[in-house]
């Protein structure tokens, strides 16, 4: 599985998290079988997918057949045996480790530079980076993000990597999440920072997340975001796109010029119950000026 994929699995996660908090830590505890449904299942079915075993859209959150036989071609390219479909002891410590060792080995690689850049998913528009800035040192940590015309103006959490395999998120609605295993905001390369788009209980949208707004971004709107030192680094949206679960995130995660760069993102599409999951994920992509 390509580290990227990796990172974008993880990625997910902030999705999962919009209905439960439980899911910022998740590893996988419990046998899965024919018959299993919920949020474990949707999270293998993912793994699977991106992993190329299960030709699938987007997860289901049900265990059925087509699960069980790309499971059980996933156990024989991990030397598990009986390769059986059924989700056991043996399975569950394997994928962890596999999600474990791949947040290690994307915390280690510089993910700002990349030669290889697929453009996946719905592009609405795109405009050429001719004022993108050339990066210096930054040594502030962000402090505050603000998107004057989506009245946003709101802290940073600094999310890394968790021990048991995840990446960490904002723990709220109202923060955003700068995810420390890329560049600082103002810094060479492509900055992560992710938000949610609400928060759901029952299925129904209980309150507005601080990127609740996010699709309404054009391009050429600005975006600030301001350091610990008083440094304020602006970046202008260049371009937009909805990605399938199952989409190569490559050019989200890094970058093909010396450019800075600032990559928001979020849920997005119809939310699916049974998943506890929206369908898509939005990606805004903005540029550094000088």
């Amino acid at each position: 599985m390509k580290v990227l994929n990796k990172i974008w699995l993880i990625a997910l996660m902030l999705c999962f998290f919009a209905t439960d908090s439980s899911a910022a830590g998740f590893a996988f505890t419990q046998n899965l079988t024919i018959g299993s449904r919920g949020n474990d299942v949707s999270v293998l079915q993912q793994f699977l997918i991106t992993g190329g075993f299960l030709k699938i859209v987007a997860p289901t959150g049900y265990f059925g057949p087509l699960t069980k036989t790309a499971l059980g071609k996933w156990q024989v390219s991990a030397g598990i045996y009986p390769p059986a479909g059924f989700f056991g002891p043996l399975s569950r410590a394997k994928i962890n480790t596999v999600f474990q060792q791949a947040l290690a080995d994307t915390t280690s690689m510089q993910i700002s530079k990349g030669s290889a850049t697929t453009s996946i998913g719905k592009t609405f528009s795109s405009v050429g980076a001719t004022d993108v800035a050339v990066a210096g040192k930054i040594d502030g940590k962000p402090v505050r993000l603000k998107i004057p015309i989506l009245n946003v103006d709101t802290g940073f959490q600094y999310n890394g990597m968790k021990a048991d395999g995840t990446m960490e998120i904002p723990d709220n609605i109202v923060d955003v999440g700068w995810f420390t295993g890329s560049p600082r905001p103002g810094e060479k390369g492509s900055s992560i920072v992710t938000g949610h788009v609400a928060q759901i209980r029952g299925g129904v949208m209980t309150k507005p997340g601080v990127f609740n707004k996010l699709s309404d971004l054009n391009i050429g709107d600005w975006i600030y975001v301001i350091n610990d030192k008083g440094e304020s680094t602006t970046f202008r949206v260049r371009d937009k796109r909805n990605f399938d679960p199952e989409a190569d995130a490559t050019d989200v995660f890094t970058s093909k010029d010396d450019g800075v760069h600032l990559n928001l993102i979020t849920c997005e599409g119809t939310w699916n119950p049974a998943e506890l999951s929206y369908s898509q994920r939005l990606v805004i992509f903005a540029d550094a000026v000088k």
